[in-house]
């Protein structure tokens, strides 16, 4: 039986600054992408459907609570609400929020555009407890006679609400969760909309770590942070779990990460690559993708998200291009270094789970990288092939 955590607060962290001038990044799609995400109901007043934009990448960080000093779920809860705050300006897009943009084209080929826009509404922050222990429910996950048992459980540390198609302007595209165990450990679960997933990659949670931990360790900082639920002295409602639901989607694909080196900066990203992806990671998995999928990749320099409907059928017309071939490397979830982060002094995750939700069909996504030693200087890019089970 999967135990359910209970919300106990949840609260909006916009940037600390006000971003001006407003960042934006255009969202574009294929026109048969678009088509396809109509229903039937939405299509005649031109909205375009969630398959367009409902994917979801999870990250549930374990941390056991330190020995020395003070430490636990309610403090660090109410410190994210300062330190996510500072971090958010340097990206504000994560506080953004999607809406329609110009419609370009028209008659038969008129296209609405939708555009992320840093309008500073902020992320949800909610704060929810676990009736067990961290070890007891690390040891249902990994005793799990059921894969889809061990996923659905731990879709409870993290909160997504799928983006409404109607009114996609009120829908937050980033959220974290800071579930509290029986034990005194807590977990950070990060539910981050896959047309910013990219920024997550781009050195954003480390940075946020680092503010999180340098801030704590300063001298002359109150003891408590202003929003500390136990503070209030009350007890929080069981209402609010019911009033406030999450939507989370357990892990119901499988995923296989490769490493792209580039020649040159500028090489574009093709449909090609990612059917070469899909080739090596059918091969790893034992599975087959779907015959239709979607790649989604990030054009840098424009910010603009680009997704394409692709078929498999176009591994018909491939011309092997081995040079390219060559340069697609085998990589895992532990290559983005989020076993390393630090939200207190010495306390490192015994334990990061990572999945993709809200995602009914085959996905590729691209997302460019940079060098360890150059961050400012992109090396290549990261392939995430999600293969429906």
């Amino acid at each position: 039986m999967v135990r359910r955590s209970g919300i106990e607060a949840v609260q909006t962290v916009p940037p600390l600054k006000i971003t001006v001038p407003k960042k934006v990044r255009q969202v574009s799609s294929s026109p048969s992408l678009l088509s396809l995400s109509l229903s039937s109901s939405s299509a005649a007043a031109g909205h375009v459907g969630p398959r367009v934009w409902g994917g979801c990448l999870y990250m549930v960080l374990y941390y056991n609570r330190l020995a020395s000093g003070e430490d636990s779920g309610s403090l660090h809860a109410g410190w994210i609400k300062e330190s996510l705050a500072r971090v958010l300006s340097e990206q504000p897009l994560l506080a953004g929020r999607l809406q329609k943009g110009d419609t370009i084209g028209g008659g038969d080929e008129e296209e609405e555009v939708y555009v992320i826009v840093a309008n500073d509404a902020g992320v949800r922050l909610v704060e929810a407890r676990m009736p067990l222990t961290m070890s007891e429910f690390l040891l249902d996950l990994d005793s799990s006679k059921s894969n889809s048992t061990m996923k659905e459980a731990e879709a409870e540390l993290v909160f997504w609400k799928d983006v409404d198609e109607t009114d996609p302007q009120f829908c937050p595209l980033f959220y974290v969760q800071v579930t509290k165990f029986e034990c005194g450990g807590y977990s950070f679960g990060i539910s981050c909309s896959l047309l910013l997933a990219d920024i997550l990659f781009k050195n954003f949670l480390k940075k946020w770590a680092d503010i999180h931990k340098n801030m704590l360790s300063k001298n002359g900082i109150p003891e408590r942070p202003l929003f500390y639920l136990p503070s209030l002295k009350i007890t929080p409602s069981s209402n609010v779990t019911n009033i406030i639901h999450s939507e989370a989607s357990k892990d119901s694909g499988q995923t296989i990460i490769f490493n792209v080196t580039y020649s040159n900066k500028d090489e574009l990203i093709t449909s090609t690559l990612a059917l070469l992806c899909i080739e090596e990671a059918e091969a790893k998995l034992g599975s087959k993708m779907a015959l239709e999928f979607t790649f989604s990749y990030v054009k840098e320099r424009s910010n603009v998200v680009f997704l394409k409907k692709c078929s498999k059928y176009d591994q018909l017309a491939i011309k092997p291009d081995l040079n390219l071939k060559d340069r697609i490397k085998s990589a895992t979830w532990d290559d983005f270094g989020m076993m390393e982060l630090e939200f207190r002094k010495g306390n490192k995750p015994v334990r990061v789970s990572n999945w993709i939700g809200s995602v009914s069909s085959g996905l590729v996504m691209a997302t460019p990288y940079c060098s360890e030693d150059r961050q400012d200087v992109l090396s290549g890019m990261k392939i995430i092939v999600r293969v429906p089970n």
